[in-house]
Formats: C-alpha cells, sequence, structure tokens
C-alpha cells in the first residue's frame, strides 16, 4: 500500500480542516472582489439589478445579496484614488485570516459610526475589530462593536441630553395574568437598571451543580432559570437580607475610572459592559448601592501571597479585574464575574499566589489550558497565550484584545 492511500494523523486532518476553512474565505474575498468589479460597471446582465441577477442566478436571498453588496462596497470598491474604507478588512479576508461573519459584523460597526466619530477613530476602532477577529469568533467581534457603538453614542450627548435621561429613566414594566393563572412580565429598562439586573442574574441564574446521585445537570432552560432567578430577587428584596456572593465578590456595579480622567467627562465603564456619564458614575458613588469603583492609574497594585495560600484573595481578584478586565484568553468577552483566578505556574508545581502568577480565566478556557495543548505565561506583567504548535508552528505570543475600551482607539 502506498503512502498516499494511509490515514491522516489526527494533527495532520486537523491542520487539512483550517486549511479548507481558510480556502473558503479567500474563495468569498474573491466573490466579493467580483461583486465591487460589477458595481462599477453597473453590470446585471439584463436584470434590473445586481441584487436580482445574485438571487436569480445564486439563488440566495435578497438579504445575503445586499449583504455581499455592501460588504464588497466598504472591502474592495475604490473610490477615486482613495482606497476602500475596509481595505485592511479586505486584505484579511482574502489571506484566510477571517471569515464572512467576521467581516459582517465589522460592516455594522463602520456603517453605524461612518458620520458619527472622526476618520481617523473609524479607522482605529475598524482596526481595533480586525485584530479582535482574527482571535475571536463573531459573536466576540459582535459584542465589542456594540460596546464601541455604546461608547461613541454616550460621549456624544450633552450634559443636558444625559441629565434629562436621568431624571426621566425610560424604565417600563408591564404585568399581567394570562388565562392560564401565570403572570406574564413585559419590560424595557435603561442603561444602569439593566446591567443591576444583569449582575444579580449573573449570581442567581448558573445551573445547579449536577444531581450527586444521578449525575443529572440542571435540567432547566435559561429563560427558567432567570425566572426563578427572578423570584428569588424579589424575596431576597422582600427580606431585606444581604445578596449572595459569585466568585468571593459580591454583586455589585463596578466603575472603572481612570484616575488621570475623573475631572473629565470621558464616559465610564459599568461591569465592563456599558457606559455611562462621569456625572451619572458620581452619583451612582453617592448612593446606597453596593458599588466597587475600580479607580487605578498605571499597572494593578502588585499584591503577593507567595505560597502562603492557594486561592486569591479579595482585594487580589480586584488587581486582576483591573488587570486583565475579563477572561484573557486571546478573543474572549467574558467579564470579570464570569471568571476566577489560574495560577500560570501551577499550584501544585510550586506556583506562588501572586498577581505576576495569576491570570483571569473563564470556565470554559481555564479547561482549554489544563486539558489541552495551549499554554499561557506572562511577559513584562500582561498574559501571554501560545496556541498548540500545530496550530501555530512560529509560537507567537497571543494577547486578548477583546476588552480594549473604545475610549483608546487612537492611543
Amino acid at each position: 500500500m502506498s503512502d498516499n492511500s494511509r490515514n491522516p494523523s489526527d494533527d495532520e486532518l486537523a491542520a487539512s480542516h483550517l486549511a479548507a476553512v481558510r480556502k473558503l474565505d479567500m474563495a468569498y474575498a474573491e466573490l466579493l472582489r467580483g461583486i465591487a468589479e460589477m458595481q462599477d460597471r453597473e453590470l446585471h446582465k439584463g436584470f434590473n439589478s445586481l441584487t436580482q441577477f445574485q438571487t436569480e442566478n445564486d439563488r440566495i436571498t435578497k438579504g445575503e445579496a445586499l449583504a455581499r453588496e455592501r460588504a464588497a462596497d466598504l472591502l474592495y470598491r475604490q473610490r477615486g484614488p482613495d482606497p476602500p474604507p475596509l481595505a485592511e478588512v479586505g486584505e484579511a479576508l482574502a489571506n484566510g485570516l477571517i471569515n464572512r461573519e467576521h467581516v459582517v459584523e465589522i460592516c455594522k460597526v463602520t456603517n453605524i459610526l461612518s458620520d458619527k466619530v472622526p476618520a481617523a477613530d473609524l479607522v482605529a476602532h475598524q482596526r481595533n475589530l480586525l485584530v479582535l477577529a482574527q482571535q475571536a469568533r463573531p459573536h466576540e467581534v459582535r459584542k465589542v462593536g456594540r460596546r464601541i457603538v455604546d461608547f461613541v453614542e454616550q460621549n456624544s450627548k450633552t450634559a443636558e441630553d444625559d441629565d434629562r435621561e436621568q431624571v426621566n429613566p425610560q424604565c417600563e414594566l408591564s404585568v399581567w395574568q394570562a388565562k392560564n393563572g401565570r403572570w406574564q412580565l413585559r419590560g424595557a429598562l435603561d442603561r444602569l437598571g439593566a446591567q443591576t439586573l444583569q449582575g444579580l442574574l449573573g449570581v442567581l441564574a448558573k445551573p445547579k451543580p449536577k444531581d450527586t446521585a444521578t449525575g443529572a445537570p440542571d435540567p432547566r432552560s435559561t429563560a427558567e432559570r432567570q425566572g426563578d432567578a427572578l423570584v428569588e430577587i424579589l424575596e431576597l428584596a422582600a427580606r431585606c437580607d444581604d445578596l449572595p456572593v459569585q466568585g468571593g465578590e459580591s454583586a455589585t456595579l463596578m466603575l472603572r475610572i481612570n484616575l488621570d480622567e475623573m475631572t473629565t467627562n470621558q464616559p465610564v465603564l459599568v461591569n465592563d459592559s456599558t457606559y455611562v456619564s462621569m456625572n451619572t458614575a458620581r452619583r451612582i458613588c453617592c448612593s446606597g448601592a453596593a458599588v466597587t469603583p475600580a479607580i487605578f492609574r498605571g499597572g494593578a497594585e502588585n499584591l503577593t501571597l507567595g505560597r502562603s495560600s492557594r486561592t486569591a484573595t479579595k482585594a487580589q481578584r480586584k488587581a486582576l479585574a483591573v488587570r486583565d478586565h475579563g477572561c484573557a484568553f486571546p478573543g474572549c468577552t467574558r467579564t470579570p464575574k464570569w471568571t476566577e483566578p489560574h495560577h500560570v505556574v501551577f499550584w501544585t508545581n510550586s506556583g506562588r499566589t501572586d498577581l505576576n502568577n495569576l491570570v483571569l480565566l473563564c470556565g470554559r478556557h481555564h479547561r482549554v489550558i489544563h486539558h489541552t495543548d495551549w499554554q499561557v505565561h506572562m511577559i513584562s506583567g500582561r498574559p501571554a497565550f501560545y496556541a498548540p504548535r500545530w496550530l501555530d508552528p512560529a509560537q507567537t505570543p497571543q494577547y486578548n484584545f477583546a476588552h480594549r475600551a473604545p475610549d483608546r482607539a487612537t492611543a
């Protein structure tokens, strides 16, 4: 039997899969280039439009045809002497570094911000999303894109606009009883109210541990778990008891404020998720709410425990939250609430419980580091990740750019 007929090894099969995916992405880039050329020539071969040409001949939906045309226009359509607005994204797609879904998310942000920010800021935001797209899945690019749009829109509001919103927050709740006797709820919350609710649900709506007798997981759906959590929130409020904790932290609002910017009107990041004005942040700090202000300048404080303790302290967790902003694995968007400190040098290998040996990881990526060939090392005080050699023979250090603040876009 010849060598050509042998079964591929596991590594070869995985590499073959990645090569096929890259070819698919490069083929999509070639498709968009052709559509851009057809747009320039106004070519649709007797059909009413290029959109109709595609729906009839390619047998695709009108929505897909329009999405292709928008992407082709931004990535590959020349505008006189100027390059296409997303030329760098087009080049990355042509090289198989990102895929169609990444392109869709970057185009969405570009369309929303094109007339809202200076050209230099728009380019910087696009580059940040492009860097993220090369290490993250499309839904994580979407999440960061929404955060960028959120920051821009919040930053564009005047003090009068913000005061008007805060005096009359647009929160709504409709409650009615259905024919089956159960009560139905429908409503809307403002930014801050939504963050408070999400913080509580994050604590209370987690799946229950597996049944110790049968090993069965929590059978409830996400909606059922959140419904049960809402009832528990109401019961807690009625009793006025202290709220439970998650990962050693109370269910609080985390305000991330740069000390050098406290006298400015820069928006403030709440729970690593949404932005409020500095005036609103000051009001929150004066209220009776459970608030943790993460006020920082430069790097986090160097807190060390050595070998005296295996688990990180509450102070260390807060310092890690300021440094890592959430799960540090490349492309992950999980916020600090959903993470746990991981020893870079394992505790069982004499690793120390010091900040320079700790990194925040979500549950999924904690398992990846422990049970796959991915590795993490500290470089100049930052966690750097290394993919398995079959995926990255060059062993290039990778960092998480998903938590990069939009206000640092031009830095």
